[in-house]
């Protein structure tokens, strides 16, 4: 096998990541973190961005219940 190739994975080993997809994580940052060595840019071409900028957004004042 070279280094590309699909390496069979046991599905209760893909849970974490099935699960991560399922919370709408991209697959991009799951790349990086469990492989930091590798890069993702090529998986985020593919992907490109999502259509709703979250991480620009300005945070929402509480509504000044304390706890």
């Amino acid at each position: 096998m070279t280094e590309h190739d699909a390496t069979p994975v046991a599905p209760e080993d893909t849970q974490p990541v099935r699960d991560l997809l399922a919370e709408h994580v991209p697959l991009a940052l799951i790349v990086d973190l469990a492989t930091p060595e590798a890069t993702s840019s090529e998986i985020l071409e593919a992907e490109g961005l999502p259509d709703d900028a979250w991480w620009e957004q300005e945070p929402k004042p509480s509504d000044g219940g304390g706890a």
